[in-house]
């Protein structure tokens, strides 16, 4: 019996190291591949605003929690272009998928260099329950904890500073 679950674990230890150099030899994905390609490849619902769709299109981008100009400013590379062809960490922080969520193009826009925070009440939720204020914007609800969790797993990941407030992110995780 011994024998055998040695063969086989050889076996399958054997088929994981394979493949393992297989991928490490393949060409790597595009973002467009893994993320529009394989995991919205037949459509799905925008982050922000829940509004299904059934492709890419000019009105559905790619969007990042933990904004792209964040992680500029804190490696100092420079614009997105040059950030892109000379900065291996860069190319590893942009293609993380565990920031990245399909949204509609505005928001996107709109959000991009923009702070999560609570705002005021008297701040009226505007299109998709966004409240907004000058380079703040408060999610609606039902996806704090998903904003909180994607900035603290980059800050902690790629260790990047914090962008807005620490106890502020850990009571949107609960």
């Amino acid at each position: 019996m011994k024998k055998t679950i040695t063969n086989c674990t050889t076996g399958v230890l054997a088929s994981f190291l394979l493949a393992q150099l297989a991928f490490a030899q393949a060409p790597p994905e595009s973002l467009e591949e893994r993320f529009w390609g394989n995991l919205y490849k037949d459509g799905g619902e925008t982050f922000y605003c829940k509004k299904p769709f059934t492709q890419k299109s000019m009105l559905i981008t790619e969007s990042y929690i933990y904004s792209t100009s964040w992680s500029r400013d804190h490696l100092r590379c420079g614009t997105p272009k040059q950030c892109r062809e000379e900065s291996p960490e860069y190319q590893r922080i942009t293609s993380d998928l565990h920031n990245i969520v399909p949204a509609d193009a505005r928001i996107d826009l709109e959000r991009s260099t923009a702070v999560f925070e609570e705002l005021p009440d008297e701040v009226p939720a505007g299109t998709c329950g966004l409240k907004r204020s000058f380079q703040i914007i408060e999610p609606p609800d039902d996806i704090k904890g998903d904003i909180a969790r994607a900035i603290l797993y980059m800050v902690e990941t790629y260790n990047l500073p914090l962008q807005g407030s620490l106890r502020q992110y850990q009571h949107w995780n609960t």
